[in-house]
């Protein structure tokens, strides 16, 4: 089906065009991600979202997250934290470009850089 098809109001209004909009997403669904991905390793962790920025680049788009995590100190959170920037976080359709670790007062910051949709190019 070409692009025209899905815009054409008459095969939109005949049911023959169904397109789902994404559901919006405040940043949630990165955090139970990466909470499933810390107990996987072993930790159990508490992350709230703090801030999401759309963010756009000449060929991608996305947000940027900023999520606080909080969690008792173990070897095997502090191995999963030193990983994390490197681990392959699965987000479904979108991507995670980029990860960054910073300590924080009372635990961890996770600032995380998504690319919207960048597994259909």
């Amino acid at each position: 089906m070409t692009a025209l098809a899905w815009s054409d109001p008459a095969r939109r209004s005949a049911g023959l065009c169904r397109s789902r909009p994404r559901p919006a997403d405040r940043g949630e669904r990165l955090a139970r991600v990466l909470a499933a991905h810390a107990a996987q390793a072993g930790c159990m962790v508490t992350i709230a979202v703090q801030a999401v920025e759309p963010w756009s680049s000449a060929t991608f788009s996305g947000s940027v997250a900023t999520l606080s995590l909080a969690a008792p100190s173990s070897p095997a959170l502090a191995a999963w934290l030193a990983d994390l920037a490197e681990a392959d976080i699965p987000l479904g359709r979108d991507i995670v470009a980029d990860l960054a670790v910073e300590p924080a007062a009372e635990g961890w910051l996770l600032r995380v850089l998504t690319c919207a949709d960048a597994a259909n190019g």
